[in-house]
């Protein structure tokens, strides 16, 4: 376990016992009712229709306001991980934490943590689930980790209520599954390391391993207590899992028709 940077050596809080990994639900956004349209183009019904514009509208202004909320609390929240960070005792929590040995899962890399991340945890690859803002003043653009021989991918996700799509775990996972054939390491991260990032690094267990949601995110959370997965995370972990089954079940058949 890794303090966080500048941390004088705090004691890492006891990981024995990771928190009870609660039963997902599904949250009412996920579940969402359809949007009628009209079979010809440029015509609906009215009262449908109408229903239709008011869902969509209410959805949008629904996401301008968590996005805005987002904003507002990025540094109080941010600051907050900071002096967990520095804290003695039970209120410390490392900086990140390495999952396996390709990925580690933790807060913002900042700027001052490059060559640790680099020489000490041969990192070459970065998953950023931040929107850019975030890390626009405290850690490294794309252009400056290059520099330094390391591929950034973003993969945008609102803080504290986003969910990263199914794509966007696809993508992030293969891009982790490209640097551990190289024997290299990939940093995963969002603002503390909890759930955006939490969330990708369950899917790559759930890739690697063929665990289902509950096995990934139990034994992350074995190694990093402190992460937290909304429901609506955990419901696109579910499908996500739900591809990957699907897929070994398709190719098992490919693979037996040959035979």
């Amino acid at each position: 376990m890794v303090p966080a940077p500048g941390a004088p050596g705090c004691p890492a809080e006891s990981r024995a016992a990771g928190p009870q990994v609660p039963a997902p639900t599904r949250e009412a956004a996920d579940d969402s009712p359809p949007l009628w349209v009209s079979s010809r183009p440029g015509t609906a019904s009215p009262g449908a229709g109408g229903s239709a514009l008011r869902y969509v509208e209410r959805g949008r202004m629904a996401a301008f306001l968590e996005a805005g909320l987002a904003r507002v609390l990025f540094y109080p929240t941010l600051l907050y991980t900071v002096f967990r960070g520095k804290a003695p005792g039970r209120a410390h929590r490392d900086w990140y934490h390495r999952i396996d040995p390709t990925v580690l899962l933790g807060a913002l890399p900042l700027r001052s943590m490059t060559r640790r991340l680099v020489q000490d945890e041969n990192v070459r690859g970065v998953i950023t689930m931040n929107e850019e803002y975030e890390t626009r003043f405290l850690c490294n653009s794309a252009k400056e980790w290059k520099k330094v021989g390391v591929e950034q991918l973003r993969l945008s996700t609102v803080d504290m209520t986003g969910i990263p799509t199914l794509a966007n775990l696809q993508k992030g996972v293969q891009f982790a599954l490209k640097y551990q054939s190289l024997g290299q390491c990939v940093y995963v991260h969002c603002k503390a390391g909890r759930s955006r990032s939490a969330t990708m690094v369950a899917a790559y267990l759930i890739q690697v391993h063929n665990w289902s949601p509950e096995e990934a995110v139990g034994a992350i959370a074995k190694i990093r207590s402190h992460i937290y997965i909304r429901p609506g995370q955990f419901e696109v972990l579910k499908e996500f899992h739900k591809e990957i089954t699907a897929g070994a079940a398709k190719d098992e058949t490919c693979h037996t028709s040959e035979t």
